[in-house]
C-alpha cells in the first residue's frame, strides 16, 4: 500500500488547486486561508498522530515538570519556615527603617508581608508582570523570585546598592535602593559622595566644639557617616560644645551603607534639652526619623531612615 501522504502536504496541494482554479484576484485573504490551514492541519496531525504508552504518558509529563521546575524547597516545610521568617525580618525593617513616603516594588508574598507590618498598600508597587520593573519606586525587596524575574539587571541597571540583607543563600533577601537615573550615574555619584563624607568628617574633627570617641574618630575618617548626620552634627556643634559617643549601623548585612544613627552625649540636662530642640527643629532630610534621649546618662541617640541621602546637600 502507497505511504500515505501527510495533512500538510494535503492541505497545501488542496490549496495549491483552488488557486489555480480560482486565480490570483484574493492573494491577501489566501495568504490568511494557508496560515489558518496550516496551523489547523499541523493541530490534527498532533492530535491523531500515534502516542507513547499509558505507562510513558504517565510518567513523562511529571518528568518533564520536575526539569523545567525544580520544587524541592517549595515542597520542604523547614525551607518554607525560612522563608517566611526571612520575610518577616525584612518586613520589619523595612516598616521601621525606611522613609515612611518610600515606595517599595515588591513580589505578591513580600507586599503581603510588608501590608502585615503595616505598609500602607499604597506604597507597595507589586511585581506581578513579566514586563513590570522597579522604576518609580525607592526601595525593591530582592527576594528569590525578583533575583529570578530580573536577573543580573536588578544590579546592572535598576537598584545597585544593597542597604540591608538578610539570610544567605537563595532565600537571601536583599533590600537595595533604587537608581532613578540607571547605576552608571549611581555608582559615580556615591564616589563623589563618598569623598565629600570623608572631607567633611575631617572638618568636624578639627571643630573645638566636637569631642569625639576614638570608635567615632575611625568612622569620620573613613567616610563611613551618612551625610544627614554631618550637616546635623556641624549645625549643633555651632550652638554647644558635642560629644559623639559612638555611630549607629541599623543596616543589617549591608557594611558598605553609611552609618546613619548616632549617640551623642551633653554636659548637663539643659545642654541636653537643647540640643534635644534643636535635632527636633530641623526640616526635610535633616530631621531624624527617630530621636530617644537618657536624662540618667545625658545622651541622645537619633537616627535617620533609608535610603540614606548622597550629597551633604541632603539630595539623592
Amino acid at each position: 500500500m502507497a505511504e500515505q501522504p501527510s495533512w500538510p502536504k494535503v492541505m497545501m496541494t488542496t490549496l495549491r488547486l483552488w488557486f489555480e482554479r480560482r486565480g490570483r484576484r484574493r492573494l491577501v485573504g489566501l495568504s490568511v486561508l494557508v496560515i489558518v490551514g496550516l496551523a489547523t492541519a499541523l493541530s490534527v496531525a498532533l492530535v491523531i498522530r500515534p502516542g507513547p504508552t499509558s505507562a510513558s504518558v504517565q510518567s513523562a509529563p511529571t518528568a518533564t515538570r520536575a526539569q523545567k521546575t525544580p520544587q524541592p524547597q517549595q515542597s520542604d516545610p523547614a525551607a518554607l519556615r525560612q522563608e517566611a521568617a526571612l520575610r518577616g525580618q525584612a518586613a520589619t525593617w523595612i516598616a521601621q527603617q525606611a522613609s515612611p513616603a518610600a515606595v517599595v516594588s515588591c513580589d505578591p508574598a513580600m507586599c503581603s508581608a510588608l501590608q502585615a507590618q503595616g505598609v500602607p498598600s499604597g506604597q507597595l508597587l507589586p511585581l506581578v508582570l513579566a514586563d513590570a520593573d522597579p522604576l518609580g519606586s525607592d526601595v525593591v525587596v530582592a527576594t528569590s523570585a525578583v533575583r529570578d524575574q530580573f536577573g543580573s539587571r536588578l544590579i546592572t541597571v535598576y537598584a545597585p546598592e544593597v542597604i540591608a540583607s538578610f539570610g544567605s543563600g537563595a532565600a537571601r533577601i536583599d533590600v537595595r535602593a533604587i537608581a532613578p537615573d540607571g547605576a552608571a550615574a549611581f555608582e559615580s555619584a556615591l564616589a563623589a559622595d563618598h569623598a565629600a563624607r570623608i572631607t567633611a568628617g575631617h572638618q568636624l574633627l578639627k571643630n573645638k566644639s566636637i569631642h569625639v570617641s576614638s570608635t567615632a574618630s575611625a568612622a569620620l575618617t573613613g567616610g563611613d557617616v551618612d551625610p544627614r548626620l554631618l550637616v546635623t552634627l556641624a549645625g549643633l556643634a555651632a550652638q554647644q560644645r558635642v560629644t559623639i559617643v559612638t555611630f549607629g549601623d541599623p543596616s543589617p548585612g549591608a557594611p558598605g551603607v553609611p552609618l546613619r544613627s548616632a549617640e551623642i552625649s551633653a554636659a548637663n540636662r539643659a545642654k541636653l534639652r537643647a540640643m534635644l530642640s534643636f535635632l527636633r527643629g530641623q526640616q526635610g532630610p535633616y530631621l531624624a526619623a527617630h530621636i530617644e534621649s537618657s536624662g540618667a546618662h545625658l545622651t541622645i541617640t537619633f537616627e535617620y531612615d533609608a535610603p540614606g541621602q548622597l550629597g551633604l546637600g541632603g539630595e539623592q
